[in-house]
C-alpha cells in the first residue's frame, strides 16, 4: 500500500499525468491500476485550449480524451470548463507480461516488473488497408536516431494526393519515425516516436504505432530486444478493484463491428468470467449504460455483498447448585 500511495504521489505532482508509471494492482485478482475511481482528475480548460492541446499536455490520446469529456466541444472549451483526466485503467485480458497493446483502447500496457507497470497514448493503423495487425510477436530491434526510406505503396499513396515523399528521410527531428523506433517481428510494422503529435490516440499512421516523443524516450532504454508484445482487440474490459467490480467500454474498431445485443453478450461473459464463472446479481439499467456509453473509463457495475459475521449467542452458565 506504502509503494501504490508514493506512485499515486508522484504522478500528480506531474504534469504528464497519463505518462504513468504505476503499481500494480495491490490485491490479489484486482485489475485496475491508478488512481482510485472515486478519485477522479480533472483540469480547467484555458481561454485558448482546445481538447487536443489539454490531451497533447498531458501526453493522452485524442479519442480518448474526447470520449472521457463527451459533452466537451473538441475544439472550443469554454474557459474554465472541468475537462476529465483519465487516470484510472483496467488491465487488458492478457498474460501480464512484456507488452500488451489495446488497439480499440490505444494505448501501451508494458510490465516492466513486479513492482510497476508502464502505460502510454499510442496511435494506430487506420481502418483501411493499413491496419496495425493483431496478434503475438516480439521486439526484433532497436534503433535510436533512426532513418527512413518510404516504401513505394505509400509513396504512390501520397502521389495521388499531390504529395512528394522524399525516398529518403536521414535521422533527426524531421524524420517521420522521430528519434526512436522499435521492430517488431511483424515485418514492416514499428512502435516509433512521431513528429506529428496530434495523431496520438487516433487511427492515422500505415500500421505502425506512434508515440509521445517524450514517452518514447522515457521507454526506449527499458525494452530489451526479444521483449514479447501481445497486440489485442478488447473493446470491453471488466475486472475487480477491492469489492467491486468495473467495466470499461470503448468504440469498436470499424473492421470488427458489433450490435449492442453482441457487446452485451460479450460483457456478460468477461463478468462471468471475471466473477469465477457465476454471473451476479446485476442491475439492469447500470449495465445497459456500462455498455452503451463508451467513455473509456472504468464504471461500477456490481458490488460484493458485505459478508456479516453470525451473531454467537451467549448462554449462562448451567447452575450447579
Amino acid at each position: 500500500m506504502k509503494t501504490r500511495l508514493l506512485t499515486s504521489l508522484l504522478l500528480s505532482a506531474s504534469t504528464a499525468a497519463s505518462a504513468l508509471t504505476l503499481a500494480p494492482p495491490d490485491r490479489p485478482g484486482d485489475s485496475l491500476i491508478g488512481n482510485p475511481p472515486h478519485e477522479v482528475k480533472y483540469v480547467a480548460a484555458k481561454e485558448e485550449d482546445t481538447l487536443i492541446d489539454i490531451a497533447v499536455n498531458f501526453r493522452l490520446g485524442q479519442d480518448e480524451i474526447v470520449l472521457a469529456n463527451p459533452y466537451v466541444d473538441r475544439w472550443l472549451p469554454r474557459a474554465g470548463t472541468q475537462v476529465r483526466i483519465p487516470s484510472s485503467f483496467l488491465l487488458p485480458n492478457a498474460p501480464r507480461e512484456g507488452i500488451v497493446v489495446n488497439l480499440p483502447e490505444m494505448r501501451i500496457y508494458y510490465y516492466a516488473d513486479s513492482r510497476r507497470i508502464e502505460t502510454y497514448a499510442i496511435g494506430i493503423g487506420r481502418e483501411d488497408n493499413w491496419k496495425t495487425p493483431l496478434g503475438k510477436t516480439r521486439i526484433t530491434g532497436k534503433t535510436e536516431n533512426p532513418s527512413w526510406t518510404p516504401p513505394p505503396s505509400i509513396i504512390a499513396e501520397h502521389l495521388a494526393d499531390g504529395d512528394v515523399l522524399d525516398p529518403y528521410y536521414p535521422p533527426g527531428p524531421n524524420n517521420p519515425l522521430g528519434l526512436f523506433a522499435f521492430r517488431l517481428g511483424i515485418p514492416g510494422y514499428l512502435i516509433h516516436s512521431t513528429n506529428v503529435v496530434n495523431g496520438v490516440g487516433m487511427r492515422v499512421s500505415h500500421g505502425c504505432m506512434r508515440m509521445y516523443p517524450a514517452d518514447i524516450e522515457q521507454f526506449f532504454p527499458m525494452v530489451k530486444v526479444g521483449t514479447t508484445v501481445n497486440i489485442v482487440n478488447q473493446p470491453i474490459k471488466v475486472g475487480w478493484y477491492h469489492d467491486t467490480l468495473y467495466m470499461e467500454v470503448y468504440p469498436e474498431m470499424e473492421e470488427t463491428p458489433a450490435t449492442y445485443e453482441q457487446r452485451l453478450h460479450s460483457a456478460l461473459n468477461l463478468i462471468e468470467q471475471a466473477n469465477g464463472g457465476q454471473m451476479p446479481v446485476i442491475k439492469g439499467s447500470v449495465l445497459k449504460n456500462a455498455v452503451e456509453k463508451a467513455t473509456g473509463i472504468p464504471v461500477a457495475i456490481y458490488e460484493r455483498p458485505t459478508q456479516t459475521p453470525p451473531v454467537v449467542q451467549s448462554q449462562a452458565a448451567p447452575n450447579k447448585n
